[in-house]
């Protein structure tokens, strides 16, 4: 790249972008690439889908760029293209079981059970969120996931702060029951 820094503000970037600059579409990848495949892959959980997912972001984002609002930050707007694109993913796919992660490492001998009996949970904690509507799953994912307020949840999905509340209630209460069923949570 030539003589843009790579550290550069996303003012800049969307400058450049608009200005059809592709030095400018280089660094807002760079920048926000690693961003945006976590968010696919906490929805698909799929290293391939999660990154066909960030292909099909980034074009969204090329042809949007040129009606971004200046002055608006740049960070939700990805976050909500990236979110949608997810959602349509999502109702286009028919649910798959979801992967264990493959980084986790082997336990030792004397924490095999313990070890098992975390991944039983992590594997039914991720089918009971794989299986919540859309919606509800959005708003569980942005909360203890990206660890975000529900201000911003409800400014990056467009919905009353009421229904992030009722979204986030349905969905632990679901998740709640789901793990109470499998015997997982203790009364």
């Amino acid at each position: 790249m030539g003589g843009i820094p790579l550290e550069v503000s996303d003012e800049k970037l969307i400058k450049l972008c608009q200005d059809q600059n592709m030095e400018g579409f280089d660094l807002l990848y760079t920048k926000y690439q690693s961003y945006i495949y976590r968010l696919c892959y906490n929805y698909t959980h799929s290293k391939e889908d999660s990154l066909d997912l960030l292909q099909e972001v980034y074009i969204k984002i090329y042809q949007s760029i040129p009606r971004f609002e200046k002055g608006h930050p740049l960070s939700p707007w990805i976050k909500k293209i990236t979110i949608n694109t997810c959602h349509n993913f999502a109702r286009a796919k028919k649910p798959t079981p979801l992967p264990l992660d493959p980084t986790l490492s082997i336990p030792s001998a004397d924490n095999v059970e313990l070890a098992l009996s975390y991944k039983s949970t992590e594997k039914l904690l991720k089918t009971s969120i794989s299986q919540l509507p859309h919606e509800i799953k959005s708003v569980i994912l942005l909360r203890h996931v990206e660890a975000m307020s529900y201000q911003e949840i409800s400014q990056c999905l467009s919905i009353p702060i009421g229904t992030v509340k009722t979204h986030l209630f349905r969905g632990r209460k679901h998740l709640k029951d789901q793990l109470k069923k499998e015997g997982v949570w203790e009364v």
